[in-house]
């Protein structure tokens, strides 16, 4: 086997492992979210009385008062956390949470501020 080819094959490897951690990080974005989102259907009828919904959308749990979205929420596996973006002028534009039952709390006080 010449130079070439060892070049090649090592690419290769590099990029199957490249891809293989971005699979793996998606994977733990998605379950976080899935956690996140399991733990505030648990509210489902709270959210609504108050004309909230929540939906996936482009990697992030987007917390919507009626059609306006208000929130996004996403996960760095890197560093464990959620990370709430705040989409309502005026507000804090993010805040950190720890583990799903603090973002899914930190969630519940910024719509609580949202009354007028």
């Amino acid at each position: 086997m010449g130079k070439f080819v060892e070049g090649w094959e090592r690419a290769h490897a590099a990029a199957e492992a490249r891809e293989a951690e971005k699979r793996r990080r998606a994977e733990r974005m998605a379950a976080a979210l899935k956690q996140l989102s399991d733990a505030l259907a648990v509210d489902g009828e709270a959210l609504a009385q108050q004309s909230f919904n929540l939906h996936m959308e482009h990697g992030a749990l987007v917390l919507r008062r009626v059609v306006e979205p208000v929130a996004g929420v996403t996960f760095d596996p890197a560093n464990g956390k959620f990370k709430i973006h705040i989409y309502v002028t005026g507000s804090e534009t993010e805040m950190e949470a720890g583990d799903h039952e603090e973002c899914a709390l930190k969630l519940g006080e910024f719509a609580h501020s949202l009354q007028r």
